[in-house]
């Protein structure tokens, strides 16, 4: 008999915790859609924690590569960029060059165009 009781007392207690916590959580999910700010706060607060997450495994996996194989695949990439951009820079240069020299061709011989005719057009 006490065995029932006690059966029927720990279901009416599970009942009771598995009912004040839905109501917790419902109050609290509640809140949080009323709460513009309370969303903004929350989403900050993911964000701020994926890439704090994001940065560690980042660290632990450059902490773990053999450093002389990243040194010099380090320089490699280094080496790789500035010989582009001086490629690139180079061939920029001259073709601003070219760029600017017909430029320069086509004003003079619009300008002696507008003089010829202007002197053409005098009596």
């Amino acid at each position: 008999m006490y065995t029932n009781r006690f059966f029927t007392l720990l279901v009416i207690m599970a009942l009771v915790v598995v009912v004040a916590l839905t109501v917790r959580e419902a109050v609290a999910t509640s809140v949080t859609v009323l709460d513009p700010q309370a969303q903004e706060a929350q989403r900050f607060q993911r964000s701020w924690d994926a890439d704090a997450a994001r940065w560690i495994a980042m660290q632990k996996y450059y902490e773990e590569l053999e450093e002389p194989q990243n040194m010099q695949r380090s320089r490699e990439a280094d080496s790789a960029r500035w010989a582009a951009m001086g490629e690139y820079y180079k061939k920029l240069g001259e073709a601003q060059l070219q760029r600017s020299r017909t430029a320069d061709t086509a004003r003079w011989n619009a300008m002696a165009d507008y003089f010829e005719k202007l002197d053409e057009a005098k009596p």
